[in-house]
């Protein structure tokens, strides 16, 4: 049979014509795990040029991080008794092993930089005019792995997401559950001895009745609040405040509350404070919960301090009582979700629980941090900031 040079001469240039446009690094090493062939897409996949890569040994041709790290050459890295790749290319020769799709996660030099890659290799041995050499196609899926890493971590998110609302409702139906049926419980109960009750004890039912339902309606709008902040849509409404003139319409209200348990509120503030721009009702929210947090948990005739301070382009608001205190182990977890301390109140006032993690929500999302400061048996610091332009107005101390 003769052979038409020229035939076989087309056919080798069409055989590397196709090896050039496979997208999978396609290379060939001999015995010694020096690489002898590679088509285009190995030095798209490795960014290397074929001068630096033909006649290397396989690690450092591919940019190993072990031989690059160690100055040492493939074989003699602390890596290579362990390299599944490395014992993969041997086998080829050793035992005629092939590997297919086998997944590979190494760190490699790329022009320089430590990256990660993802790979699914094959390798098959090859015998060509008495010579053994060992064909290894690479297939570089770091982006489909980078994308299902992302999808994972989304969905871990969203499982996580979905347990917390499933703890955020079922103790949302314990705190409505209560006073529900206190009202049922006590509206039955007015059914049946109606005609027996006594115009002062009728009063006294409904009371009952109102400060139950008071707490019910409370619970649900902070439910209501929360969830439009996870949502996304609690629309800011902001505007330049006098913020001293703000607060102090603010603790006017609170005083009534105050004195209800002899108690006394005091405002600090200091030489300038300039204007902040915020969402009144908002902010009015966060500081009315931090008062009223304030008064419910200390005791008759202690003094509760607002003070209102400027740093570093922040106005500061701390609500200084003088109360009980929260424990260390406890400060944590308080501005969570139906997170309760141990401490109760001083006068039987109920909590829903969710006024401080709508709080820290609301301050965050005024571009602001929240905090507190306790001590058993001494009282708490809760402060919060709010970014400031440099626009100062006349203050009014008290």
């Amino acid at each position: 049979m003769k052979i038409n040079i020229r035939d076989l001469r087309e056919s080798n240039e069409f055989l590397n014509i196709l090896l050039d446009n496979v997208n999978s690094a396609i290379f060939l090493i001999d015995p010694t795990i020096r690489i002898t062939s590679i088509n285009d897409a190995f030095t798209s996949v490795f960014q290397n040029d074929r001068s630096n890569i033909l006649g290397e040994l396989c690690g450092n041709a591919l940019g190993c991080s072990y031989s690059v790290e160690e100055g040492k050459n493939c074989g003699e890295t602390s890596n290579c008794n362990k390299c599944e790749f490395r014992e993969s290319l041997l086998g080829a020769f050793m035992q005629n092993i092939p590997v297919d799709r086998q997944s590979l996660t190494r760190e490699y030099y790329i022009r320089g930089v430590k990256t990660t890659k993802y790979l699914q290799y094959s390798t098959r041995l090859i015998k060509f005019n008495g010579q053994e050499m060992a064909l290894v196609i690479v297939d570089d899926i770091t982006s489909l792995e980078e994308q299902r890493l992302v999808l994972a971590k989304q969905n871990e998110m969203l499982t996580d997401l979905n347990e917390q609302k499933n703890l955020f409702l079922g103790m949302a139906a314990h705190d409505l559950r209560n006073p529900i049926a206190s009202i049922k419980g006590l509206s039955e109960l007015m059914l049946e001895i109606h005609e027996t009750l006594k115009p002062e004890e009728t009063i006294e039912f409904l009371q009952m009745m109102n400060s139950a339902s008071v707490h019910s309606l409370q619970l649900i709008n902070d439910l209501l609040t929360i969830s439009k902040i996870e949502a996304g849509k609690l629309d800011l409404k902001r505007e330049k405040v006098n913020y001293v003139a703000f607060l102090k319409g603010i603790l006017k209200v609170n005083q009534f509350f105050a004195r209800n348990k002899q108690m006394t509120l005091y405002l600090h503030v200091d030489e300038k404070i300039p204007q902040i721009d915020i969402d009144k009702d908002k902010i009015g929210q966060v500081v009315d919960n931090l008062i009223s947090n304030a008064i419910k948990y200390s005791f008759q005739g202690t003094n509760i301090n607002i003070v209102v301070e400027f740093k570093n382009n922040q106005v500061i608001t701390h609500i200084i009582d003088q109360g009980q205190g929260i424990p260390q182990n406890e400060l944590p977890l308080i501005f969570q979700e139906f997170q309760k301390t141990s401490v109760r109140s001083t006068g039987g006032e109920s909590s829903t629980g969710l006024g401080l993690a709508i709080a820290k929500k609301i301050v965050e999302r005024h571009g602001g941090k929240i905090s507190v400061h306790s001590e058993v048996g001494k009282g708490s610091d809760f402060f919060f900031s709010i970014p400031a332009e440099l626009q100062f107005e006349n203050q009014i101390h008290s």
